[in-house]
């Protein structure tokens, strides 16, 4: 059997130069080189008051070019209205010289775009393309999290890595908005996170669950990783929920159930995708249900049938597939040494679902451990 794992030996945090605990600064700054094969995104979304949808990835190389040497930079960004109506950009041109990283906080400048903060505030701007753009000021008020190192490890001596650092799990979202070139002052709460890694999803991904959501009183983060054959399907779920004070009162990286009650058909790739979900996640005394409910598509993808095909040996004959939702989720929360601490809470929220193998509702249901 192929290796993959969780990256919590004692050993690993020393290899990677981090610390048990706090997350630090210059974990969010630039992590990796630009060598062959490595590629490196900053991701921010936001729910804003009135509906609509901001996602938006800075990252160091364009698809195309993942496996070549050098910074390829690419901001991507959608916009969905309230009414449902999607709006997307991609910039992937920027004057010589105008493109730069810190190492020592997020510090990215594409152009006049940027992302750039210190763990607790960050300002966040897509410069106006075509009539669409932001410039927001993300406030978090919540606290950072990655599970373990944050670093999944593959091959018997963790030669290739994909990572994941939750650094905003919550934030107050507020700045302007510019679609069709009218600009407007909005509000809302948004979310950000931090990738890097020598190996693509291509390479180790069956599919991911992806979720962030925010109650009145709670933050709660998934991301449910079940890799190919390769690694025969092994699943390394990486879950965690705080407080409105940012305290983790839920964390579990290795014991996870699921089921698909019902599915939706994604038009754009012709395929089946969860509709609603329910995880049941536990850790110790404490046991987390999720139940998920798909209310609109945000994003969807057939990305194998985008991609040209003298690009598409990069997906290592996989036809990957993707799709963004707005969702319903309902959490309820039992610790059965403190039941004066049980809840259920509800909200609305942003999941993602991405989709590398040709069928996933077997391995998603499932009860593996890490």
């Amino acid at each position: 059997m192929a290796q993959a794992r969780l990256m919590n030996k004692q050993s690993d945090y020393t290899r990677l130069g981090l610390k048990k605990g706090p997350v630090e600064m210059w974990e969010d700054g630039k992590r990796d080189d630009d060598r062959k094969g490595v590629v490196e995104w900053w991701y921010f979304d936001a729910i804003l008051d009135d509906g609509s949808k901001i996602a938006a990835v800075y990252s160091t190389k364009i698809q195309p070019m993942t496996n070549a040497s050098g910074t390829h930079p690419c901001l991507s960004f959608d916009v969905t209205t309230p009414d449902g109506e999607k709006i997307s950009r991609r910039i992937t041109r920027f004057k010589k010289n105008s493109v730069s990283f810190s190492k020592d906080k997020c510090d990215v400048h594409y152009g006049d775009s940027c992302f750039v903060g210190d763990l607790k505030d960050y300002h966040i701007k897509a410069q106006v393309t075509d009539g669409l753009g932001f410039d927001v000021q993300l406030h978090s008020i919540s606290r950072p999290w990655r599970g373990e190192t944050g670093f999944l490890g593959f091959e018997e001596n963790d030669e290739r890595y994909f990572t994941w650092l939750c650094v905003v799990p919550r934030g107050t979202v507020t700045g302007t908005l510019t679609i069709d070139g009218k600009s407007r002052q909005i509000n809302g709460f948004g979310y950000h996170d931090h990738q890097w890694g020598n190996t693509l999803q291509f390479d180790f991904l069956n599919h991911w669950f992806w979720s962030r959501q925010s109650t009145e009183k709670h933050s709660m983060v998934v991301f449910d990783f079940i890799m190919n054959q390769h690694y025969e399907y092994k699943r390394i779920p990486l879950v965690f929920m705080e407080d409105n004070d940012g305290n983790v009162i839920f964390e579990s990286t290795d014991n996870v159930e699921c089921q698909v009650t019902e599915e939706l058909y994604q038009e754009a790739s012709e395929t089946n995708f969860p509709k609603v979900t329910h995880y049941i996640f536990k850790s110790g005394t404490k046991t987390v249900h999720y139940d998920v409910t798909v209310k609109q598509e945000l994003d969807a993808r057939y990305i194998w049938k985008q991609t040209p095909f003298f690009l598409r040996g990069v997906f290592k004959g996989t036809k990957p597939k993707y799709g963004r939702y707005l969702a319903e989720g309902v959490i309820t929360f039992a610790d059965s040494a403190h039941p004066e601490n049980n809840f259920t809470e509800k909200s609305d929220f942003i999941y993602e679902f991405a989709y590398v193998g040709e069928e996933y509702k077997q391995y998603m249901e499932k009860a593996l451990k890490a």
